[in-house]
């Protein structure tokens, strides 16, 4: 009965899923940017996701009115980056700028793998099919959404000839060293808690971690390649390519090193110049 009951839900909810994506074909990129604002961002603050937010950004000190504000804009941007994925396909990619094209230059002569890697800020894919745009083949992984019917349709949406998934566990593991044995390049989002992983001092604070990026990146001498997407304030993005690390620059490091690196050079810069843009709804300092 159980079974039966958990297949019911399943199509249910799958079905309210697709309603919603056809509803949404009726609409412009940014008039489906902005219905997911304002849903999101009405709705949100009754949620417990209101109360993570305000938890995580009082765990870092800022003043009650600052956090009021942040956490009010960070679910309406979280309702964007949803509802933004659902109609990606009208995305104008005029309205992207490009920042740093020099560093891609440095990207694209490197001799070996690399390692994209980027964080919950902005539009996260918008900045790997920027990256899939410009020819490079990118192996990444990805947490398998609960609902089985409507992962399937996800990663349906996400297929390019140059983009490969794999479900995060064991042999997702298998094939990101399979690619990089191969010389391929990896996409990762690698800013979220992994109570696996070491700590390391994020904005001043003990977090876990997940270093597995950095223990690959040592082990195959890859390049390293931070980028990620802004949002500015008219609903149009900036993509930055920031100062990627050869392997020469972080060989003496071992893993714990090299992460805690990348977060004081890059995730905390990044997420404190545009606060309301990284996904705060996680238990980041959750120890």
């Amino acid at each position: 009965m159980k079974n039966i009951l958990r297949k019911i839900k399943i199509y249910i909810e799958f079905f309210i899923f697709i309603s919603l994506l056809k509803f949404l074909t009726i609409f412009t990129f940014n008039q489906t940017s902005k219905f997911g604002s304002l849903l999101v961002g009405f709705f949100g603050r009754y949620t417990r996701y209101n109360k993570i937010i305000n938890n995580n950004l009082g765990v870092l000190n800022f003043n009650k009115n600052l956090i009021d504000e942040i956490t009010i804009k960070n679910l309406q941007q979280t309702g964007r980056v949803f509802f933004e994925f659902l109609n990606l396909e009208k995305f104008d990619w005029n309205n992207l700028e490009v920042k740093n094209n020099y560093n891609l230059e440095k990207i694209k002569n490197y001799r070996g793998s690399r390692i994209f890697i980027s964080a919950h800020i902005g539009n996260w894919e918008i900045t790997r099919n920027h990256l899939l745009n410009q020819g490079f083949s990118l192996h990444s992984v990805y947490r398998q959404a609960n609902n089985s019917k409507i992962d399937n349709f996800i990663q349906s949406k996400r297929y390019k000839d140059n983009a490969f998934f794999y479900k995060k566990g064991s042999e997702s593991a298998k094939n990101m060293i399979k690619a990089l044995k191969n010389n391929e390049d990896l996409a990762l989002l690698v800013d979220q808690r992994d109570s696996s992983g070491p700590f390391i001092n994020f904005f001043g604070k003990e977090a876990y971690t997940t270093d597995g990026f950095a223990s690959l990146a040592l082990k195959y001498k890859t390049m390293i390649c931070p980028v990620y997407t802004v949002r500015n304030n008219d609903n149009s993005f900036q993509f930055i390519y920031d100062n990627p690390l050869p392997y020469n620059e972080f060989k003496n490091c071992d893993s714990k090193k090299l992460t805690q690196k990348i977060y004081s050079d890059y995730y905390e810069k990044w997420i404190f110049k545009n606060p309301e843009q990284w996904l705060w709804a996680h238990e980041r300092w959750r120890i």
